[in-house]
């Protein structure tokens, strides 16, 4: 299979892995979204150290900060756009925004594709751009019916597109960069961990499964941004931003039908329309990689 279909794939899987998140991040409405966040940021670094090491890339992650600059600024402002999407998605989950959120992440493919598209002056081919107008279509829908400006929804969608072109523009390894932006966020999460200890905000440890699942947000946050980060590299932007629409359906699936979220007749028209974009994707993405291996059999 030709690596750009297979970068394709490992995008697919993880807005998957993504769109199931919620149901991870509510059995842990208990505890406070930004202290959720920090226990991330730790047990990512811890995880991602642990993968570094097995895979033996220690040394290809110390090279890195002896003689790449420019690879650890985009690292740096990579950790930074990521935080603080995952900060208010996590809020917005927890406070029961999950379609709001679902809205967003709509909204950040056609930040992908428009810098897809701008940037690294890519061309879909015409069923991608069916797909994208359908999408877009959905989407100022929604909008309109919205009658606002919808803070969080843009929020996320500029932070992810951010990510995605930083991740896009970075020639590190998946895992050694996963690292590198653990280690950036970790002690600053610790910190506030302490902070909020000490002014009795936060309590851990709590319960034992508590407990494991604030242990266990380390691989379920760490595993899909290396699938993310490897799949983008391999990759147009354009094929990112249309594969990205798989993960909002799961949230807005998860929030009518599991946690009942009220939903009106228009946003049930822009998800539909943007059900119909992914999808003319996947036909156009599984008949492109069929030609592919046809083409080189």
């Amino acid at each position: 299979m030709k690596e750009s279909t297979q970068g394709a794939f490992a995008i697919l899987f993880t807005y998957v892995l993504w769109g199931i998140l919620p149901v991870y991040w509510k059995a842990l409405a208990s505890v406070n979204s930004m202290e959720i966040l920090a226990h991330r940021a730790i047990w990512s670094c811890l995880f991602s150290f642990c993968l570094v090491a097995a895979e033996r890339k220690t040394s290809v992650f110390v090279s890195l900060f002896r003689s790449n600059r420019r690879a650890l600024g985009l690292l740096v402002l990579s950790t930074l756009a990521i935080s603080v999407n995952w900060s208010i998605y996590i809020w917005a989950v927890n406070d029961g925004k999950i379609l709001e959120s679902s809205l967003g992440y709509f909204m950040t493919p056609l930040v992908s594709i428009l810098l897809g598209v701008v940037i690294f002056k890519e061309r879909p081919r015409r069923i991608q751009w069916l797909a994208l107008a359908i999408a877009a279509l959905g989407v100022s829908a929604e909008l309109v019916a919205l009658g606002r400006l919808p803070l969080v929804s843009l929020s996320l969608a500029l932070t992810f597109g951010a990510y995605g072109l930083l991740k896009k523009m970075s020639s590190v390894d998946s895992i050694v960069g996963l690292a590198v932006e653990t280690l950036f966020a970790g002690p600053f999460a610790l910190s506030w961990i302490l902070w909020l200890r000490q002014n009795g905000a936060a309590h851990f440890p709590y319960d034992a499964w508590t407990n494991l699942l604030l242990i266990g947000t380390g691989a379920i946050s760490s595993v899909p941004l290396m699938l993310f980060a490897w799949g983008v590299k391999r990759s147009a932007l354009t094929t990112v931003g249309i594969a990205q629409y798989t993960s909002p359906i799961l949230m807005f699936l998860l929030a009518t039908l599991i946690y009942h979220e009220p939903i009106r007749p228009v946003r049930m028209l822009s998800f539909v329309l943007t059900w119909i974009s992914v999808v003319l994707f996947l036909l156009d993405l599984f008949r492109h990689a069929k030609k592919t291996v046809v083409s080189t059999s």
